[in-house]
């Protein structure tokens, strides 16, 4: 990993001008070991201005990829854009490893299939079924999309603290599609039988939600990264029982996710992450 400017550029590694990723434009040190990685880029913006603007040091904006680093309570925070779904999660993460970030919190939303949850409230994924086909390239199926025990106590404890009675718990369903994928119906006005079947099969095994990232995130960052300790947090904008639709909880879930980033500061375990000793990359 050769520092920002570096002149070295072949079509294994591509770069882009002045020697940054190709396609996030961030250079080496430019986000901090901890990272939260969003989809929408106003999510990110919104995260920026709320909570690290009098602190920022970098922003940045390629390919609507926004990335911008400050402090958060004294630590220093990045947070970063993978857009929608696990092709572009797959892109977004070795970049935003090779700029620096070594812990991931993916600040989501989700469509609840818990039906007392209320539009607003968060759900934090312990681990994902595998719907969504891009990890395939990173393991093979048999290998669990799960949740790094540390990240999930940190969440799980600020949630605790600053949402009792709103948050809940549980396996995410990631999936490749937004719609017929998670069960709603096509154009045509229908479910095809076997994406009904697969629905039906969701909610008997007792999944918390569907969402379209957490699955790509927990098995890259355990394969392809070398074993980088990532967890989630998603705001529930829907509840698929009851057909509620609503955007909410955005700051919350960012609230929470910026607190558990702090709790893992002062975790001794994770000391070679932070100082980016661990893992050793070529």
């Amino acid at each position: 990993m050769g520092p920002k400017g570096d002149l070295k550029n072949v079509a294994s590694s591509p770069k882009a001008v002045g020697g940054v990723y190709y396609h996030t434009h961030t250079g080496h040190n430019d986000l901090a070991a901890m990272c939260l990685i969003v989809g929408a880029p106003g999510r990110a913006d919104m995260i920026a201005e709320k909570y690290l603007k009098t602190s920022r040091r970098f922003s940045n904006d390629a390919r609507g990829l926004v990335s911008h680093t400050g402090k958060y309570r004294d630590i220093e925070i990045s947070v970063t854009t993978s857009g929608m779904g696990g092709p572009s999660m797959g892109i977004v993460l070795p970049e935003a490893v090779q700029s620096g970030a070594r812990i991931f919190i993916r600040v989501g939303s989700c469509g609840s299939l818990i039906r007392e949850s209320k539009i607003g409230d968060v759900i934090i994924p312990t681990a994902a079924i595998r719907f969504d086909r891009t990890a395939d390239d990173w393991a093979p199926p048999e290998y669990p999309a799960v949740a790094d025990w540390r990240v999930v106590s940190a969440l799980y404890r600020s949630a605790q603290a600053k949402a009792p009675g709103r948050f809940l718990t549980g396996v995410e369903c990631t999936t490749s599609d937004f719609y017929t994928g998670q069960g709603r119906p096509n154009l045509f006005g229908i479910v095809p039988e076997r994406m009904k079947e697969r629905h039906q099969e969701v909610l008997r095994l007792g999944a918390a939600c569907y969402s379209m990232e957490a699955s790509d995130l927990f098995v890259w960052c355990g394969t392809e990264g070398g074993g980088l300790p990532a967890g989630a947090i998603n705001a529930v904008f829907a509840n698929r029982h009851t057909n509620e639709w609503g955007i909410a909880g955005e700051e919350l879930a960012a609230e929470i996710a910026l607190d558990a980033l702090v709790n893992l500061s002062e975790d001794v375990s994770l000391a070679s992450y932070l100082s980016r000793e661990r893992p050793k990359y070529a």
